[in-house]
């Protein structure tokens, strides 16, 4: 519960601050980005305002750089390569452009009044708690920023926020429904199972070499191995020209004392509470009901405040801290929700205060102790500060070093190595990739372009020198290519045969393990070694994995005993029999607390789609026959 209240806090605060960080400052009117880059040339257009090519290449691309950080190895590079991959992004892209249009339309703009007060209170922008231009600045730098975009973005943010908010601000379920739904979310069954082999249908299982044949001519495409090319390359990045700048000791001196207040430590408190959980949205007298029983809590803590420990463990309804006798530790301002925060730091050290009233229910909160303020001596931020030095100094550094690096790639267009002697580099090499499974930084869509062109193919010359992300330059020319081929059927035959032979065994298996259901219903269990008896719920473990979770929470069990099957990854057919369920008598708060969560955002998702649809409608949208193709 504690983790709930500090990402309820910290999630929108945290999103905001990078989200704002992430865009610049500039102080020009909404024509301009309303009308859309027309450099790129134009792959759609939404009423008058188009979308160029370049606009959605930088799109995508961020999409898959988001796609990649959030799956890590789970992400499939060919992702970003397929047409409903790309189509999806345009069609997002069209959508913003629509609802902007409905933005201005309706007058939903920002006035300058409302960016400067957005700035103001922006804590990475603030020293001495105040707003500073010359710290603003640094951190547009340090994140690779200028400031010739920010309020365009921050304006389009505005924007579709206003036009948005009608959609999140009106989706509230019923609490019926949502009891409903965390009775079947906790609902358990009562199961036993029994397999059929891969073996047992072994016998039927015939693939000719007609079948491979055939299945070859069916799917060329998938046995074509794309064109691939090896690449040497070099990278020039700002973070490795930080890396070797040299910081004296009276430069980091001088910086510390000029910006101490950057290096302090704010207060922090800690705090116990208890919490009487109730969900937002529950109604007037659920909600009395829980407030009444916290108010009874501060009542008895008011005439005997030694029974707080005791009463956390025995009455509150967060786990995680009633386990600790209510503590929550330490922590400072901006890390749990407004109003509990707010009654914390407002405290005198051991009073108890409550009923407080959050979107987690009702707490009673006794203030354990302070932690002032405090500045960091110097040799303990030491490396914070040479770093921060680094990073100004390495601005001007890697400038020049760009601009010759760009310069010496163009004029030796057959060899990195004077780029590479002048920045002091190594040119690496990479192996054979294909477009589709380059890894970084060929992953860039510019890079990419540019390397698996026909002409550089070719000439095998050095691409120019192209930023694939903020402070990172890179140059690479082709040194070996393979043209795209087909393999021929007696290299793929073995693992064709072996596939069919999967695919049909699946088949059989399936058909068997439905007949066997079919008996079993008629009252026939004949044959079958059941496992023991197990009461399961939603969660997969070692002997039932999330398909079989779902095919057992799938069956009807209006009556029992019910069947239900499904094929298991070694290639074997589970049968599954239901012979009881197990009701939750009353919902978790916690867990209706979650319903409650996930069935808002779900509503929230539907209505804005269907305020998507209307809107965009109602623009001329036009998209070009070629828009997702290339890249």
């Amino acid at each position: 519960m504690l983790e709930a209240i500090r990402k309820h806090a910290q999630g929108w605060l945290a999103k905001a601050i990078l989200a704002l960080i992430a865009i610049t400052f500039a102080l020009f009117g909404v024509d301009s980005y309303m009308r859309g880059d027309k450099s790129g040339g134009m792959v759609a257009e939404v009423g008058d305002v188009g979308i160029s090519r370049e606009e959605l290449t930088r799109e995508i691309q961020a999409q898959t750089d988001r796609m990649r950080e959030a799956l890590g190895a789970a992400f499939d590079p060919a992702v970003p390569e397929r047409a409903d991959f790309r189509k999806q992004v345009l069609d997002s892209l069209i959508e913003r452009k629509a609802l902007l249009l409905d933005a201005q339309k309706n007058k939903f703009l920002a006035p300058d009044a409302y960016l400067a007060s957005v700035l103001a209170q922006i804590p990475a922008f603030q020293q001495d708690g105040k707003f500073s231009q010359q710290r603003y600045e640094a951190v547009l730098r340090q994140n690779g920023r200028t400031p010739a975009a920010f309020e365009n973005e921050l304006r389009q943010g505005f924007m579709l926020d206003v036009v948005a908010s009608p959609v999140t601000l009106a989706a509230f379920p019923s609490n019926t429904s949502l009891t409903q739904i965390a009775r079947l979310v906790s609902q358990q069954r009562e199961i036993a199972w029994a397999d059929l082999p891969a073996s047992t249908v072994a016998s039927d299982v015939k693939v000719t070499q007609a079948d491979v044949e055939r299945d070859y001519a069916a799917h060329k495409a998938e046995f074509t191995e794309p064109e691939q090319i090896r690449a040497e390359y070099l990278v020039l990045d700002k973070a490795s020209v930080a890396g070797g700048i040299a910081v004296s000791d009276k430069e980091v001196a001088d910086y510390y004392a000029a910006n101490a207040a950057k290096f302090g430590r704010p207060e922090q408190r800690s705090a116990s509470h208890i919490l009487i959980a109730v969900n937002k949205n529950a109604d007037a007298a659920t909600r009395a009901k829980a407030k009444a029983k916290a108010t009874e809590l501060v009542q008895i803590l008011q005439k005997s405040p030694e029974r707080f420990a005791e009463l956390a463990r025995t009455e509150s309804q967060d786990p995680g801290s009633a386990a600790q006798d209510g503590s929550l530790g330490s922590f400072a301002r901006g890390m749990m929700v407004k109003p509990f925060e707010d009654a914390v730091f407002s405290m005198k050290p051991h009073e108890i205060r409550g009923p407080v009233e959050s979107d987690f229910g009702y707490h009673i909160i006794r203030l354990d102790g302070i932690q002032p303020a405090k500045l960091a001596p110097l040799n303990e931020v030491r490396a914070e500060v040479v770093d921060e030095l680094r990073k100004q100094q390495a601005q001007k550094a890697f400038a020049d070093l760009a601009d010759n690096f760009g310069n010496l790639v163009y004029e030796n267009a057959q060899s990195l190595q004077p780029a590479a002697t002048a920045a002091k580099l190594s040119i690496k090499q990479s192996d054979w990739m294909s477009a589709k499974t380059a890894p970084p930084p060929f992953n860039n869509a510019t890079l990419s372009a540019a390397l698996f062109s026909a002409e550089s193919i070719k000439s095998k010359q050095n691409t120019e020198a192209i930023e694939v992300q903020p402070g990172m330059l890179v140059a690479a020319r082709v040194v070996d290519h393979r043209a795209a081929r087909l393999r021929p059927l007696t290299e793929v035959s073995a693992a064709i045969e072996t596939r069919l032979r999967a695919e049909q065994s699946a088949k059989l298996l399936a058909q068997k393990g439905e007949a066997t259901i079919k008996t079993l219903e008629k009252g026939d269990e004949t044959g079958l070694n059941w496992s023991s008896f197990k009461v399961v719920g939603r969660q997969p473990f070692a002997e039932l994995d999330a398909a079989g979770i779902q095919a057992v929470f799938r069956a009807n069990a209006d009556k029992l005993p019910a069947y239900t099957g499904f094929a298991r990854p070694d290639g074997s057919y589970r049968i599954v029999r239901i012979s009881r369920v197990v009701e939750a008598d009353t919902p978790d708060p916690a867990l209706l607390a979650s319903v409650a969560s996930g069935v808002t955002q779900a509503q929230q998702r539907a209505d804005m789609k269907a305020m998507l649809a209307l809107i965009t409608a109602g623009q001329k949208v036009k998209i070009q026959p070629n828009a997702i193709e290339g890249r």
